[in-house]
C-alpha cells in the first residue's frame, strides 16, 4: 500500500509541475505580444511617419498624475491598437520647445491648449484624463486609423 500512494504522489506532483510550467508559458506568450509605452522624453526630431499607421502625440508634464494615468490607460488596450498608431510622448514642463510644439498643433486644429495631458489623435484633440473618456479614445483611434487620411496635424502645421 505505502509504494501505491508515493507512486500516486510522484503522478499528482509531476502533473502539477507541468501544469505550472504550461500556465506560465501561456501568460509569458499573451503579455509579450502587448506593447508597454511609458512617458519618454522624445522631442519634434524624434518624430518619423509611418503609412500604415496613424502618429499619435501625446504632451505631458514629469510627475503629472493624470498623464500618469492616460499612459496606464493606452497600455490597457489590445495588443491589436498596437498597428494602429505610433505614440510619441512629449514632456512641456521642462521642455520648452516640446511646449511651442504642442501649441502650434493644436493652434493648427483652430483650438487653444487647455492643459495636459494633450492627446492629438488625427484632427481630435483631448485635454486632461478621466476614465470617462477611455471609450472616446479608443473610438477616435480606431477612426482615425481607418480613415487615414493624407491629413496629419505635423505635416499640416510644417506646411
Amino acid at each position: 500500500m505505502p509504494i501505491d500512494i508515493r507512486k500516486n504522489t510522484i503522478i499528482v506532483i509531476s502533473i502539477c509541475v507541468i501544469m505550472t510550467i504550461f500556465l506560465g508559458v501561456l501568460i509569458v506568450g499573451a503579455s509579450s505580444n502587448k506593447t508597454t509605452r511609458i512617458l519618454t522624453e522624445q522631442t519634434e526630431e524624434d518624430i518619423k511617419f509611418n503609412d500604415e499607421k496613424l502618429n499619435v502625440y501625446f504632451f505631458y508634464g514629469k510627475g503629472c498624475p493624470h498623464c500618469e494615468e492616460l499612459i496606464s490607460f493606452l497600455n490597457t488596450l489590445p495588443s491589436e491598437y498596437n498597428d494602429y498608431y505610433d505614440l510619441y510622448t512629449l514632456e512641456v514642463w521642462y521642455n520648452d520647445k516640446n511646449n511651442e510644439l504642442m501649441n502650434n498643433l493644436v493652434q493648427t486644429l483652430d483650438k487653444t491648449v487647455e492643459g495636459i495631458p494633450c492627446l492629438i489623435i488625427g484632427d481630435q484633440v483631448f485635454f486632461g484624463y478621466s476614465t470617462r473618456m477611455d471609450e472616446k479614445l479608443k473610438k477616435a483611434i480606431k477612426e482615425e486609423y481607418k480613415e487615414r487620411k493624407q491629413f496629419g496635424v505635423y505635416k499640416e502645421y510644417k506646411n
